[in-house]
């Protein structure tokens, strides 16, 4: 009689290819997610934490006999994938810049492009400068409403927005000479402008070379020339690494991602797809060498705006920051109204409410643990300007940013 085999081991070797067998054929509990999506670092955790499995499209093609439930693409509605995605009754969200035509039957979950471009307009306004202006395309590509944005909030806030259009290469163009071409004109128009101006750009590669031209035709950055670009997660060591550091305002994409995969979920659970796509704004503006200046020629308004954003916690008035400078405060008031086209008083509430969104974006502290932090000695004022200015609440104001 043959001797048995040990239990132990016996179940041991089934269990090795049980293993061997999930790793080549998904596990029939888990739904099967296409990936068309740029790379980003957050993909794995959110999959996983649904139970997903996700097939990237790029690289491999479902297992035979699989179905597929849900995807996140990048891709427009008509494209071939996305047909094809569609005919086998997938439900699919696109994670995107622009919306895709009503009626496709594919959800979106765009960055707020207008969002974008107002937080730029507000970041220059508050450095006190009069004169803005955006580097687009010719044609516009995909971000046109950034532009919008930018130039309808700059404009409301009494700065004057200037546009320049790069256009794509000519006809015979080699790569070199169409950056040359585009290295003249730009630095031509740069030429023109009043000084200083802050430039938003809509991308950190041609914010970062356009920095280098600027510089390399004798404009100051940031005294002459400000610069802004638009960020996504990754691209921080183009800004990081630029001399001067480049400003950028920062995309949320995990944000982003999050509420694509909460989207789909639902509609593989058989809701309809929404009608109006679903806006994520930004994380706000990240400060560095590019656009830290006060674009004011008045010395000491410069010194009291500087003073007044070090001391935000303080009960300040407008007597403080003229003894600081060292004129009075009639003069300082007056001067400050010359240079700014707003008052002392108007500075200081823009400053501590800018200040307020950004640690209500960046922190979990307690709204009322932060509001004397910018000087807001009571949790009702807070609330009432807070409201008046935003038309919400400071708590509202978080949700809506998480």
């Amino acid at each position: 009689m043959a001797e048995q085999k040990p239990k132990a081991n016996t179940e041991r070797k089934r269990g090795q290819r049980l293993e061997r067998g999930h790793a080549l054929h998904p596990r029939r509990d888990r739904i099967l997610v296409a990936l068309s999506i740029d790379p980003n670092p957050w993909i794995r955790e959110e999959v996983d934490a649904r139970g997903w499995r996700p097939v990237n499209l790029v690289f491999s093609s479902p297992p035979e006999g699989a179905v597929l439930r849900g995807a996140l693409v990048n891709l427009r509605p008509d494209h071939e994938v996305v047909l094809d995605l569609r005919q086998k009754g997938c439900s699919v969200v696109r994670l995107a810049d622009l919306p895709c035509p009503h009626g496709a039957g594919v959800a979106d979950v765009l960055t707020d492009l207008r969002a974008d471009g107002r937080a730029a307009a507000e970041h220059f306004f508050g450095r006190a400068f009069r004169d803005v202006a955006y580097f687009g395309r010719d044609p516009w590509g995909d971000l046109k409403l950034l532009f919008e944005g930018f130039r309808e909030h700059a404009e409301a806030l009494g700065m004057t927005c200037h546009l320049y259009r790069s256009k794509q290469r000519l006809r015979g163009e080699s790569g070199p000479a169409r950056t040359e071409r585009r290295r003249q004109e730009f630095i031509a128009w740069l030429r023109q402008l009043p000084k200083p101006v802050g430039v938003l750009f809509p991308g950190e590669v041609i914010a970062a070379i356009a920095s280098d031209w600027a510089s390399r035709a004798g404009f100051s950055v940031p005294e002459d020339v400000a610069i802004l670009t638009r960020g996504k997660a990754g691209a921080s060591s183009i800004c990081e690494t630029t001399m001067p550091t480049i400003s950028s305002i920062e995309v949320d994409e995990r944000s982003q991602l999050r509420a694509a995969c909460d989207l789909l979920e639902r509609l593989m659970a058989g809701e309809p797809v929404p009608e109006e796509p679903i806006l994520i704004p930004s994380k706000g503006v990240t400060e560095r060498e590019s656009t830290n200046l006060l674009a004011t020629g008045d010395a000491a308004v410069a010194a009291a705006m500087r003073y007044m954003w070090d001391h935000l916690d303080a009960d300040l008035s407008v007597d403080d920051a003229a003894r600081v400078v060292g004129i009075s405060s009639r003069q300082l008031a007056r001067r400050f109204q010359r240079a700014l086209n707003r008052t002392f008083s108007e500075e200081l509430l823009r400053k501590r409410l800018a200040e307020m969104k950004r640690l209500l974006r960046s922190t979990d502290y307690a709204i009322a643990d932060l509001a004397p932090i910018v000087g807001f000695r009571t949790d009702a004022y807070l609330y009432r300007t807070f409201r008046a200015a935003f038309s919400m609440t400071p708590s509202q104001y978080r949700r809506s940013r998480r």
